[in-house]
């Protein structure tokens, strides 16, 4: 929960549902943060700082982003699916978590490239590596970022047309049931 003051002193409290499974998704520290203890080990704590420092917007970039990520993984990735993987970053200035510009693959002969650029607000400084696990305790195995390419013009519109037709699907069933309902009690009385 958060603070965030609005024109003059008006002040609101804000709560933001954090899947408890961003907690499986570790920031790696560099090595100027290893022993720095006030440094985000998770991306449910990185979350938790954001909202402490005022910074709502960040903290939903992260709630966000992370979803997505939990979501692919749930859908259970079978590779027939196209999507963009390699390691992932979270940005600290705002909040984006995902796959750095120019696609989050390390060189084989730097293992220790410095993360981003962030490919939200292209941030190079204020940047981590992420390590996703599969969220069991002491697993030393690290799954790889996922995210769905973006989509064209025209993929873009299919998806919303079907969106919209599974919508207008959905009312017509309501109001079919709703009818039918309305009839059983005027048959009845």
């Amino acid at each position: 929960m958060a603070n965030e003051t609005i024109e003059g002193d008006v002040v609101r409290e804000i709560e933001l549902k954090i899947d408890i499974r961003t907690a499986s998704i570790l920031v790696l520290p560099k090595p100027d943060e290893v022993n720095d203890t006030n440094m985000p080990r998770n991306l449910h704590n990185a979350a938790e700082l954001f909202l402490r420092a005022g910074m709502i917007g960040a903290a939903e970039a992260v709630r966000d982003d992370a979803g997505r990520l939990m979501d692919l993984y749930a859908d259970n990735p079978d590779g027939k699916k196209a999507v963009n993987m390699g390691k992932g970053c979270v940005c600290w200035s705002c909040g984006h978590c995902g796959l750095p510009s120019g696609g989050g693959s390390i060189p084989e002969e730097d293992p220790k490239a410095p993360p981003g650029p962030c490919a939200a607000c292209g941030e190079t400084e204020q940047v981590n590596w992420l390590r996703v696990t599969n969220g069991k305790k002491g697993s030393k195995e690290e799954l790889p970022w996922l995210e769905e390419p973006p989509l064209s013009e025209e993929e873009r519109k299919k998806k919303e047309e079907a969106l919209l037709a599974a919508k207008r699907k959905e009312v017509e069933a309501r109001v079919k049931e709703a009818v039918e309902e309305r009839a059983r009690n005027e048959a009845e009385s």
